[in-house]
């Protein structure tokens, strides 16, 4: 079996095939389509150096960790 990720949610046979039988999974070309806009929104912060909690912070406590362009 073959799990794809193409945006729909996963079943749970899917989610067990792959957590428990280390199935393949591929991802669909059409998905860095539908991912555009997001990662357009955090190059745009990222440029701007906006402080985007879990973008270009950590999380929880370390909220206030600057996530530097390089990682």
């Amino acid at each position: 079996m073959t799990v794809v990720l193409d945006g729909d949610p996963f079943t749970i046979e899917e989610v067990i095939a792959v957590a428990r039988n280390a199935e393949r999974v591929d991802i669909d070309p059409s998905i860095a389509q539908r991912m555009a806009p997001g990662r357009q929104l955090v190059e745009q912060a990222e440029a701007r150096s906006d402080v985007v909690y879990g973008i270009t912070t950590g999380f929880g406590a370390l909220a206030s960790v600057h996530i530097g362009p390089e990682r």
